[in-house]
């Protein structure tokens, strides 16, 4: 009885190689995520999705919009993709928007979860906050605002004030050819320091231009093909260098 034992384990452990242990792990995550992602009865339709990636392959990423255009002529106008481990709803057409964010706005109130936002912002502020956060801040920023002369005519004349330099810095290019870009992004930001700070700040300041820059940057940096592969799969980018990790 002892051999047979001895044998039965030698069998078991024969049997358990590292490809073995391995291919039964790749199997339980693939019907993990299978077991997770199971639709509703009325989920929305949309295309053959693979384990863990999605519906990535499907999309062009420098031409999204195009393929969106492809799966609303296939499904209509509200379909469901996945980026990842995120599913999502598409919802297109003016009555179909409407409906959602008019008609049903409670259900349609809250944010998506964006995990580059979530590390870069951290949940804060008015644009990337959430539920009663977001409406603590929003609450505090309009009175703020609005003591400060949001809706009042002094606020028109701060805007007409900059305005004034707008125009004085677009003439020191003399018609040459220029982008207006860091300009208008200048003039806006110094209109909100204006209230918020009682100065603004020269186009020729380094170190406001520099913040202005970087604030730039992360915005061009999000649609990034490395940012939207970290809101796919955060855990795996977070230890792979690239631009989302600046």
């Amino acid at each position: 009885m002892p051999l047979a034992l001895g044998s039965l384990a030698e069998a078991l452990w024969t049997a358990l190689r590292p490809s073995t242990i391995l291919l039964g792990a790749v199997a339980f995550l693939f019907f993990a995520d299978f077991l997770k992602k199971r639709r509703p009865k009325n989920y929305p339709p949309g295309p053959p999705r693979l384990p863990f990636i999605g519906n990535l392959f499907h999309l062009d990423l420098d031409k999204g919009h195009l393929s969106l255009q492809r799966f609303v002529k296939k499904y209509g106008n509200v379909f469901s993709l996945d980026f990842g481990a995120l599913s999502s709803v598409v919802i297109t057409g003016l009555p179909f928007i409407k409906e959602a964010f008019v008609h049903q706005d409670k259900n349609f109130s809250n944010r998506p979860i964006v995990p580059i936002q979530q590390r870069v912002f951290k949940d804060k502020g008015v644009v990337m906050s959430n539920g009663q956060v977001w409406k603590e801040q929003r609450r505090f920023a309009l009175t703020t605002l609005r003591n400060f002369g949001l809706g009042k005519k002094s606020l028109e004349e701060r805007i007409q004030e900059e305005a004034q330099y707008l125009i004085q810095a677009v003439r020191e290019e003399n018609g040459q050819p220029f982008d207006p870009h860091f300009k208008i992004n200048n003039a806006v930001s110094n209109i909100i320091c204006s209230i918020t700070f009682g100065e603004r700040f020269d186009y020729q300041d380094d170190q406001f231009q520099e913040l202005l820059r970087l604030l730039d940057e992360v915005t061009c940096q999000e649609p990034s093909t490395q940012c939207q592969f970290y809101n796919v799969f955060p855990r795996i980018m977070k230890f792979l260098p690239g631009p989302h990790q600046t």
